[in-house]
């Protein structure tokens, strides 16, 4: 595929990163239903999902985190998309 074709799946993953306030932050998972399945506009709060330890602002910030905390989060969301979309064994 070249090009976005808007198709998306009807079930994903929706981050954010928040402030904790005290030099640290952590991110959320929250998943989430399309509104339709071509070219979606609006996405509707399903369910939450998870969240990361409070990881330091300033490690975030640099993206020196710990590689394998970066494959942790990787395998986190892959792992919650693939069961979203019953791809899971």
């Amino acid at each position: 595929m070249d090009l976005d074709d808007k198709i998306r799946s009807p079930k994903g993953l929706v981050a954010c990163l928040r402030d904790m306030g005290n030099g640290t932050s952590r991110l959320f998972f929250d998943d989430v239903i399309a509104d339709k399945d071509v070219n979606p506009i609006n996405w509707r709060h399903d369910y939450f999902y998870t969240f990361t330890p409070e990881l330091p602002n300033s490690e975030l910030e640099d993206m020196t985190l710990s590689a394998q905390l970066f494959e942790k989060i990787g395998a986190a969301v892959v792992a919650r998309l693939l069961a979203l979309n019953g791809r899971v064994k």
